[in-house]
């Protein structure tokens, strides 16, 4: 081989030595490269992860905090009981779930219970008669009526409740804040969650009474009366006064033949319903006015003797307007009670104001007296 062929040969080995490491670094450079991309997208991925876990936990942690924004809140009735670690004794049932004391009531001590629905109380440094709303018990302190069936037993009931007790006192603004004896008109709530006026009416010692216009609680009132009467609970037991606002102790008449004379120990005092001078000694017989319903514009009478009477020629007097409530007659049997709805379309008696009633027979004689 000859000396120039060598060296054509020798730049060519060195030519291809040189592609060989070249190769060699973009391969191990290339390599590289993939490797931090691996890595790259490896962290990418995990960091992706890393926020989704993140988000998805702080979405649960809200939802759990403010369920109440996502699901409907449990009624007290729907909620278990909870363990305190006490028991205090408890007489009554709670109110239903439906009646819940509501929050800022004023705090008051009972220092008197008067009678089943009004009581006196400490209030703010002062006394206060209170009145309490939608329930109407039997009398037993009114100055012109008798005491009434199961008006003792409703007095004794709310003495037991709140003698001494420390009360929550809740106003409704359709009722006004007092009533024209200046009486404070209120609910009464017990600190354990009862409502006083409703425990009255759903225990049988007082009736449901919605004076003019209706009160917050009229529906539970009224549901509560329509249960007392249906179990015949209370003043609503045959036994007791069957639901009348008879004297109390008053014998069941018997039905006799023997007329009872009518109030003949007054004279005729009927002046067209103006003025009336005997309502102090009014006889209440032998009919009696069980109740006046102003808003419904009806007269309930009962006879209270042991013979049939004839009510045509009776004069039912609105002594406040002097008018005369049309609709009374005809015969009243021994024991019958009675509801006399106003004939005609004209209003009798005044809602907002005190208005009495006089019955007055066929003679001009006062009967009855209501004073309202």
């Amino acid at each position: 081989m000859s000396r120039s062929s060598s060296r054509h040969r020798q730049p060519a080995t060195r030519r291809r030595q040189k592609g060989w490491v070249q190769n060699a670094w973009r391969f191990w450079t290339n390599d590289i490269r993939s490797c931090r991309s691996c890595l790259g997208r490896t962290l990418s991925i995990a960091i992706g992860v890393i926020i989704i876990v993140a988000v998805v936990l702080l979405i649960v942690g809200f939802i759990s905090a403010r369920s109440d924004l996502f699901f409907p809140p449990e009624t007290a009735s729907s909620r278990p009981p909870r363990d305190t670690g006490a028991s205090a004794p408890v007489s009554l049932p709670p109110s239903p779930a439906s009646l819940q004391i509501p929050e800022g009531l004023e705090r008051a001590i009972v220092t008197t219970v008067s009678d089943g629905d009004t009581i006196v109380v400490s209030l703010g440094g002062a006394t206060e008669r209170v009145r309490l709303i939608g329930v109407d018990t039997p009398e037993t302190s009114h100055p012109s009526r008798p005491v009434e069936c199961f008006g003792r037993e409703a007095a004794a009931f709310t003495r037991e409740m709140l003698s001494n007790q420390t009360v929550l006192l809740e106003a409704d603004p359709s009722q006004g804040d007092r009533d024209r004896f200046n009486r404070l008109l209120r609910f009464v709530w017990l600190p354990d969650g009862r409502l006083v006026n409703y425990e009255i009416i759903a225990q049988g010692y007082g009736f449901e009474y919605t004076f003019r216009t209706p009160y917050r609680y009229q529906a539970q009132f009224k549901a509560a009366e329509r249960a007392a009467r249906e179990a015949q609970t209370g003043l609503w037991a045959p036994e007791t006064c069957n639901g009348e606002r008879e004297p109390a102790g008053a014998p069941t008449p018997a039905i006799s033949s023997s007329p009872t004379p009518l109030a003949t120990q007054l004279p005729p005092s009927f002046d067209e319903c103006r003025t009336e001078p005997n309502a102090a000694r009014a006889p209440n017989a032998p009919v009696a006015i069980v109740s006046i319903d102003k808003r419904a514009e009806e007269v309930t009478l009962r006879n209270v003797s042991d013979a049939t009477v004839n009510l045509d020629g009776w004069t039912m007097c609105s002594m406040r307007g002097a008018q005369i409530h049309p609709g009374i007659g005809g015969a009243l049997a021994p024991g019958e009670t009675r509801v006399f709805p106003r004939v005609g379309g004209r209003d009798i008696w005044s809602d907002n104001a005190s208005d009495p009633g006089a019955l007055y027979d066929a003679e001009g004689r006062l009967v009855a007296y209501w004073d309202d």
